[in-house]
């Protein structure tokens, strides 16, 4: 991957000279052709235009519903003070995208990430470091009005409206630019927009308390709204800091629910897997990243350093990458991973509401993944009922504090939940906190 302190991730080549393999060196200094990082990298940023910003605030003056979508590049540039210096000076609402969640706090007035009703009313969309812009009417694509007007921050002069026309385009470090906005602007209110995003917070929360109001009770199986809102009640409001725990999350069908719950107070402190980049499956190799960087400090993780992490996926992601689970076990990482079993990896078309679409069966149906978790040394849960799974996330967590061990929470659910004229409200589409967040 290209440098993730300066620009986009994606695909590279590494060369090594023949002088590498073929010897063995006490230091950099026993190499021929040898530098030093200063030599072929720069610390230096490049630095917004005053004209730029001045009519980018010009646009921030004439708006009456502005809003920032925070994404790639601000995590990377480490740039979430001067974002939120900038949105509290202004009073613009801000919500996040990209492969990490939490640069914009679930807990922060400002917050729109789980307002997605409210985001179609947007007259000024501010995009600040969103390296993967979608077509505009694309499936997955933003839930903006076409007639909003655009700002886009990046520093890759070549992406400024690639995809969708930008009003005015800042090509800039995203830190710089935020910095520059946040001295330029003018202290500004919008209760009208306010309000209409709390109103639009307390519709989503209402519609996801329905979901879970369904299925409570259910003990046939595990509905995935259970495993999502007990999950949240776990993490954010028990004895837990709801700043303390990682997740890594993941999965296909399960994700349209989890995520809809999963709240991040802190950058970092949630991964999202990478379906946008076509991957399959890497969700239990996503929660080995995240317990090793959280077991050894690393990064924005030191701050939760020993602490328990979530991995999140589903029977085909286990199937992907459920052998990370030995290595977890092996340097033993603290991971809880959650496993939604519902029989469906290659049993049928998950958007389909139409049982007749039933193609190959590939997997042999209820596969006990908590058996083969405790084969590779992890402990294993069975989950085949609503009132099972906290418990069983319980023991889970205390596992992961007292042993410092994996463990695989293997949840049995129901293909048919995906059928929304079986089981209301069936395969969710991608609406959650944050924008087009599922594709990153």
């Amino acid at each position: 991957f290209r440098n993730l302190k300066s620009g986009e991730p994606g695909p590279v080549h590494l060369d090594f000279v023949s002088e590498v393999h073929a010897a063995w060196f006490d230091g950099p200094e026993n190499l021929v052709r040898n530098w030093n990082k200063a030599r072929y990298r720069t610390e230096h940023k490049p630095h917004p235009s005053p004209q730029a910003i001045a009519e980018a605030v010009d646009l921030i003056r004439q708006a009456e519903r502005p809003i920032v979508v925070a994404s790639t590049g601000v995590f990377y540039h480490k740039a979430w003070e001067a974002l939120w210096q900038f949105a509290e000076r202004a009073e613009i609402p801000m919500v996040s995208t990209g492969p990490s969640m939490g640069h914009v706090p679930a807990d922060h007035r400002l917050s729109a990430c789980a307002a997605p009703g409210a985001f179609p009313s947007a007259d000024l969309i501010i995009y600040v470091g969103q390296y993967n812009m979608p077509p505009a009417g694309t499936p997955g694509g933003f839930a903006f009005s076409p007639d909003a007007k655009i700002i886009q921050i990046e520093p890759f002069p070549e992406k400024i409206g690639r995809n969708v026309p930008a009003s005015v385009g800042i090509v800039s470090d995203e830190r710089l630019a935020l910095e520059a906005l946040a001295d330029a602007v003018p202290r500004m209110t919008h209760p009208a927009w306010i309000a209409e995003i709390e109103a639009a917070r307390v519709e989503f929360e209402e519609e996801n308390a329905s979901y879970y109001s369904r299925y409570r009770d259910f003990e046939e199986a595990v509905h995935p709204a259970v495993i999502a809102h007990d999950l949240a009640e776990f993490l954010y409001r028990s004895d837990i800091p709801k700043e303390q725990t990682t997740v890594a999350s993941g999965g296909f069908g399960i994700a349209r629910y989890t995520r809809r719950w999963l709240r991040a107070y802190r950058p970092g402190q949630i991964v999202n897997g990478a379906y946008h980049f076509a991957a399959i499956g890497p969700d239990i190799a996503f929660g080995l990243g995240v317990g090793a960087a959280v077991k050894e400090g690393v990064g924005l993780q030191s701050v939760v350093q020993g602490a328990p992490v979530v991995a999140i996926t589903g029977d085909g992601g286990f199937g992907f990458s459920g052998f990370e689970v030995e290595t977890q076990a092996k340097y033993s990482l603290p991971v809880i991973n959650i496993v939604y079993n519902n029989n469906a990896w290659g049993t049928f078309r998950a958007e389909a509401d139409n049982p007749t679409t039933l193609h190959m069966h590939l997997f042999q149906e209820n596969l006990r993944y908590d058996r083969l978790g405790e084969a590779l040394g992890a402990h294993g849960e069975y989950v085949t009922g609503a009132s099972e799974f906290l418990p069983a996330l319980e023991r889970a967590y205390q596992v992961a504090v007292n042993e410092s061990r994996p463990s695989v929470i293997n949840c049995q659910g129901r293909k048919e939940f995906w059928f929304a004229n079986q089981y209301q409200p069936g395969f969710l589409g991608k609406v959650e906190p944050g924008v087009m967040a599922y594709y990153h």
